[in-house]
């Protein structure tokens, strides 16, 4: 069986998107930092606010680094929605490996997600969104422990 590990990710239901998910996420610090251009079709987060939002808890080269490392997005990708069904997203084996310092998807969203859609075994690491920047260790960990 094939399995999919979420790690600080969005776990959607059938008709969201990603842009109609972080609109339920009251407790993201994300929103007021996210720009988007009409015009250009893309999505970009606020250059200043990048090493709070995506390396809290990271070294502070990390934190220099990670602003320039940011990619603007196009927004269609984001705002399509996505469709899950039980007989494809629903059987498939989950994991979900949480982000205690989550800026961009909050914790508690996180669990939300979890609750709603059932996953075979949970992780939490102590780290904010990008565990695979700032504690891929303890990734590593999680992974591995997943994978058993």
């Amino acid at each position: 069986m094939k399995t999919l590990v979420f790690v600080a990710a969005y776990l959607p239901q059938d008709g969201d998107s990603l842009v109609s998910m972080a609109n339920k996420d009251a407790d993201a610090k994300i929103g007021p930092h996210l720009q988007i251009d009409k015009e250009k079709g893309i999505a970009s987060i606020e250059y200043s606010a990048r090493a709070d939002l995506f390396a809290n808890g990271g070294s502070d080269e990390l934190r220099e680094a990670i602003p320039n490392l940011i990619l603007d997005e196009p927004v269609g990708p984001l705002s399509t929605p996505v469709h899950v069904t039980s007989t494809n997203f629903g059987q498939v084996d989950k994991i979900y490996i949480h982000t205690a310092m989550d800026q961009v998807i909050s914790p508690s969203f996180q669990a939300r997600m979890v609750a709603a859609t059932p996953v075979r075994a949970e992780y939490t690491l102590q780290t904010g969104h990008t565990p695979f920047l700032t504690d891929p260790d303890g990734l590593a960990r999680a992974i591995e422990a997943a994978a058993k």
